[in-house]
Protein backbone atom coordinates (compact mmCIF):
# COMPACT_ATOMS: atom_id res chain seq x y z
CA UNK A 1 0.00 0.00 0.00
CA UNK A 2 1.18 3.49 -1.02
CA UNK A 3 1.23 6.08 1.69
CA UNK A 4 0.09 9.84 0.76
CA UNK A 5 3.81 10.48 0.74
CA UNK A 6 4.20 8.74 -1.99
CA UNK A 7 1.66 10.46 -3.84
CA UNK A 8 2.53 13.58 -5.92
CA UNK A 9 0.57 17.02 -4.93
CA UNK A 10 -1.37 16.94 -7.84
CA UNK A 11 -2.33 13.24 -7.60
CA UNK A 12 -3.63 13.96 -4.29
CA UNK A 13 -4.95 17.17 -5.37
CA UNK A 14 -6.84 14.98 -7.69
CA UNK A 15 -7.65 12.24 -5.37
CA UNK A 16 -10.06 15.15 -3.74
CA UNK A 17 -11.94 16.24 -6.50
CA UNK A 18 -12.82 12.86 -7.37
CA UNK A 19 -13.99 12.61 -3.50
CA UNK A 20 -15.53 15.78 -3.32
CA UNK A 21 -17.75 15.05 -6.45
CA UNK A 22 -18.78 11.36 -5.19
CA UNK A 23 -19.93 13.26 -1.80
CA UNK A 24 -21.77 15.72 -4.13
CA UNK A 25 -23.18 13.10 -5.89
CA UNK A 26 -24.37 11.10 -2.67
CA UNK A 27 -25.51 13.87 -1.02
CA UNK A 28 -27.90 14.89 -4.25
CA UNK A 29 -29.26 11.08 -4.70
CA UNK A 30 -30.42 11.41 -0.59
CA UNK A 31 -31.63 14.63 -0.90
CA UNK A 32 -34.05 13.41 -3.85
CA UNK A 33 -34.89 9.95 -1.88
CA UNK A 34 -35.98 12.85 1.28
CA UNK A 35 -38.55 14.76 -1.67
CA UNK A 36 -39.60 11.37 -3.13
CA UNK A 37 -40.61 9.91 0.63
CA UNK A 38 -42.13 13.71 1.08
CA UNK A 39 -44.63 13.05 -1.57
CA UNK A 40 -45.79 9.81 -0.13
CA UNK A 41 -48.60 9.95 2.13
CA UNK A 42 -48.01 10.66 6.48
CA UNK A 43 -46.38 7.85 8.30
CA UNK A 44 -44.25 6.62 11.09
CA UNK A 45 -42.49 4.77 8.37
CA UNK A 46 -42.03 7.95 6.82
CA UNK A 47 -40.63 10.21 9.63
CA UNK A 48 -38.19 7.30 10.23
CA UNK A 49 -36.92 7.52 6.75
CA UNK A 50 -36.83 11.20 6.40
CA UNK A 51 -34.55 10.81 10.05
CA UNK A 52 -32.27 8.00 8.83
CA UNK A 53 -31.86 10.67 5.44
CA UNK A 54 -31.12 13.26 7.23
CA UNK A 55 -28.74 11.91 9.30
CA UNK A 56 -26.51 10.38 6.19
CA UNK A 57 -26.78 14.34 4.85
CA UNK A 58 -25.51 15.33 7.62
CA UNK A 59 -22.88 12.64 7.63
CA UNK A 60 -22.02 12.94 3.99
CA UNK A 61 -21.64 17.30 4.52
CA UNK A 62 -19.22 16.74 7.12
CA UNK A 63 -17.33 14.84 5.38
CA UNK A 64 -17.11 17.13 2.54
CA UNK A 65 -16.40 19.88 4.81
CA UNK A 66 -13.24 17.87 6.49
CA UNK A 67 -12.15 16.90 2.99
CA UNK A 68 -12.57 20.39 1.46
CA UNK A 69 -10.13 21.55 3.91
CA UNK A 70 -7.37 20.23 1.53
CA UNK A 71 -8.21 21.58 -1.83
CA UNK A 72 -5.70 23.73 -2.50
CA UNK A 73 -7.72 26.69 -4.57
CA UNK A 74 -4.79 27.33 -7.00
CA UNK A 75 -4.83 23.97 -8.56
CA UNK A 76 -7.20 23.62 -11.51
CA UNK A 77 -8.96 20.03 -12.84
CA UNK A 78 -12.04 19.67 -14.47
CA UNK A 79 -13.38 16.06 -13.45
CA UNK A 80 -16.03 15.98 -16.15
CA UNK A 81 -13.12 16.83 -18.64
CA UNK A 82 -10.47 13.94 -17.09
CA UNK A 83 -12.81 11.78 -18.04
CA UNK A 84 -14.34 12.02 -21.11
CA UNK A 85 -13.50 10.66 -24.97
Amino acid sequence: MLTKNQMSDSDFQKLLQVALTDLTIRRTLAENTTAEVNEEMRSLEKDDRLDKLDMQIQAIAQDYDHYKQFVDPNFSIDIDQEYSE
